[in-house]
C-alpha cells in the first residue's frame, strides 16, 4: 500500500512540475502574441493601402505591358514554393499542417525556399527536394531590411524563366483560437483589374515597365514582411492555445491524482485501524 501511494505522490509532483513548464511557456508565448499582434495591424493598414496602389498601376500596365511581373511563364511547369514554418516546437498542429498542405499541392521539379527550421529539415528528409537555405533563419529577425533582400532574390529567380510562379505558403491569422494555412502566388503580382478607359502615349510602355518593377519591389518586400510577421502571430497564438491546453490538461490531471492519493491514504488508514481493532480484540 505505502508503495502505491509513494508511485502516485511521484506522479503528483511530475504532474505539477510539468504545469510550471507549461505555464511558464503560455506566459511567453502570450506576451510575444501581443507584441506580433500590434506589429501587424499596424503594418496590415499600410499594405492594404499598397495594394491599392498597385490595383491601380498594374491595371494600367496589363493594357500595354508584356512584363513578367503581369503574367505567368506558361511555358515552364515548376513552381517555386516559399515556405514559413516555425523554428520552435510545442505550438500544437502549426508546424503539421503547414507540412501536409505543402505535401498536397507539392510536385516533383518544383523548388522551395524553406523559412523556419521546421519546414527546413521536412525538406532535407527528402533527397528529390530541391530547396535554396540561404533565409532559413530569417523568423529570427523579421525586419524590413531582410524582408527588402529576400523579395530582390525572388525577383531575380522568378526573372530568368525557370518558373512558373512564385507561390508563398504560409499560416493566416483568423483569431485568438484559429489560424489557417494558405497559399498565395506572390510572382506575377497579384492585382484587381479596375475597368476604365484610358489612352496612353507610343512611348509610354517603358516608363509603365520601369514604374511596374519598382513597385514590384516594394510590393513584395512589404507582402513578405507581413506575412513572415502574420506567421510568427499564428505561430505564437498555436504556442500560447497548446501551452493553454497543456496546462488545463496537467491541472485536471493533477486533481484526479490528488484524489486517488487520498483515497488511497484513507484506505491505508481505514485498514491499519482494522488491524489494530482486530489485533486488540483477539487477545
Amino acid at each position: 500500500m505505502a508503495q502505491g501511494l509513494n508511485k502516485v505522490k511521484r506522479r503528483i509532483a511530475t504532474v505539477n512540475s510539468t504545469r510550471k513548464v507549461t505555464n511558464a511557456m503560455k506566459l511567453i508565448s502570450s506576451v510575444k502574441f501581443r507584441q506580433a499582434q500590434a506589429g501587424y495591424l499596424t503594418r496590415k493598414k499600410y499594405c492594404d493601402e499598397l495594394q491599392n496602389v498597385v490595383d491601380s498601376v498594374f491595371t494600367v500596365a496589363s493594357l500595354t505591358s508584356k512584363s513578367c511581373f503581369l503574367h505567368e511563364f506558361e511555358d515552364q511547369e515548376k513552381i517555386l514554393y516559399v515556405v514559413i514554418s516555425s523554428s520552435l516546437g510545442l505550438c500544437g498542429s502549426y508546424n503539421y499542417n503547414i507540412f501536409r498542405y505543402f505535401s498536397s499541392v507539392y510536385k516533383k521539379g518544383d523548388e522551395v525556399v524553406p523559412i523556419g527550421s521546421k519546414i527546413h529539415k521536412f525538406v532535407s528528409d527528402d533527397p528529390d527536394v530541391i530547396h535554396h537555405d540561404d533565409y532559413v533563419q530569417i523568423l529570427e529577425n523579421i525586419t524590413m531590411g531582410n524582408a527588402r533582400i529576400l523579395a530582390r532574390d525572388l525577383i531575380r529567380k522568378y526573372r530568368v524563366g525557370n518558373y512558373k510562379k512564385v507561390v508563398l505558403i504560409y499560416t493566416k491569422y483568423l483569431n485568438q483560437i484559429a489560424t489557417k494555412v494558405e497559399e498565395l502566388t506572390v510572382l506575377p503580382v497579384p492585382y484587381n483589374f479596375i475597368e476604365h478607359d484610358a489612352n496612353f502615349a507610343p512611348d509610354i510602355e517603358t516608363t509603365i515597365d520601369d514604374l511596374t518593377l519598382k513597385l514590384t519591389r516594394k510590393y513584395l518586400a512589404n507582402l513578405l514582411f507581413i506575412k513572415l510577421n502574420e506567421s510568427y502571430l499564428s505561430e505564437n497564438s498555436s504556442r500560447r492555445n497548446a501551452m493553454d491546453n497543456a496546462d488545463k490538461n496537467a491541472e485536471e490531471l493533477s486533481e484526479k491524482l490528488t484524489i486517488e492519493y487520498n483515497k488511497a491514504r484513507q484506505a491505508a488508514i481505514t485498514q491499519e485501524i482494522t488491524e489494530v481493532v482486530a489485533g486488540s480484540t483477539s487477545k
